[in-house]
């Protein structure tokens, strides 16, 4: 998802307009395409103008297509993460703010996908402080209960269309308004639900920083991880139960290792000039993979750093793979 706009920066007509129905909304710009368009060429009469009202109209396509969601009653952010009961998980309730996403050119870890490190502004949102657990996946998803011993393990072996059946299971359950549905066979988000999701890159990358800008929340150091994450250097190359390490310094636990987890977003380049070869050219022009962040039970420790992403086939069912919750209340942002 592309970074947040700040509030003080949107007109109060683009607010406006922004909490409308989509439909009405796509009247609204057809209206104002026409009514703007056809009688300027009609008194004009030159040719040129369809050619700036092309562009106008794909200026317009871009802006909503890079749309964040925008949420209403500004009381109500938290001037801090707080820790609240959500449905049947606990979640943190952070505030919006913008932070630095991605690496530095200075860090011999980073990636070319990491690059450029750029300033991101997110809105506020509620996260699980853990990964979904096999318990509650197959409670929500009304499949037959894991054994005892299985019940507070990361759920594993998921596709990303089904964390997101999971999320609108949930949502309908809990009575809040799901933020999926399918168009044409394609996975869209109503960002002005108040249901479960899974959150975009520049959300997981926020709340797993909890306002570091190290390589890890806890530091630079690798040395350091077998306090915080489970990974190959100390899982025996098994997942293990949430919230066994200690949590970042916003209460969230797992977002370094463990499982790798779902986001949202489709797999792509933060920047095209940074493109080396046919490999990276690849990775954004195959918008069929999505994102997974954080790492695993089964990685090094480079791969546990809180600006590393990796891209999946979203239907791969990898043992190694899982994903948490995010949600946003009615007036919350």
């Amino acid at each position: 998802m592309s970074p947040r706009i700040p509030k003080h920066l949107i007109s109060q007509a683009s607010k406006g307009l922004d909490r409308q129905p989509l439909p009405l909304t796509v009247a609204a710009g057809v209206i104002l395409g026409l009514g703007l368009g056809l009688p300027g060429f009609w008194y004009l009469r030159h040719p040129g103008w369809l050619l700036l009202w092309g562009v106008l109209f794909v200026a317009l396509w871009r802006m909503g297509h890079h749309a964040a969601p925008v949420f209403e009653d500004e009381h109500r952010i938290p001037a801090k993460p707080q820790r609240v009961r959500d449905g049947p998980m606990v979640m943190m309730e952070l505030p919006g703010g913008q932070f630095l996403m991605g690496s530095p050119d200075s860090d011999g870890m980073a990636r070319v996908g990491e690059k450029p490190q750029r300033t991101v502004t997110v809105s506020g949102f509620r996260i699980a402080v853990t990964p979904v657990t096999e318990e509650l996946y197959r409670e929500v998803m009304e499949q037959v209960p894991p054994p005892a011993e299985q019940r507070r393990l990361p759920i594993v072996g998921v596709r990303w269309d089904e964390a997101i059946q999971f999320c609108n299971a949930l949502s309908e359950r809990e009575g809040y308004q799901p933020c999926y549905r399918q168009v044409r066979h394609r996975w869209v988000c109503d960002w002005h639900a108040d249901g479960y999701r899974l959150p975009t890159e520049a959300e997981w990358e926020y709340a797993c920083r909890a306002g570091t800008e190290t390589r890890y929340s806890f530091g630079d150091d690798p040395g350091e991880l077998d306090r915080y994450a489970w990974f190959d250097g100390n899982s025996e190359y098994q997942r293990q139960e949430v919230a066994q390490k200690a949590p970042n310094p916003w209460g969230l636990y797992d977002m370094h290792g463990n499982v790798w987890e779902w986001c949202w977003d489709s797999y792509k380049l933060y920047s095209l000039t940074r493109v080396r070869d046919w490999d990276d050219l690849r990775q954004f022009v195959k918008p069929q993979w999505r994102v997974a962040r954080g790492g695993s039970f089964f990685h090094q420790s480079e791969f546990l750093r809180s600006a590393y992403r990796f891209k999946f086939s979203p239907v791969n069912q990898l043992t190694a793979r899982g994903f948490r919750c995010v949600r946003v209340p009615s007036g919350l942002s």
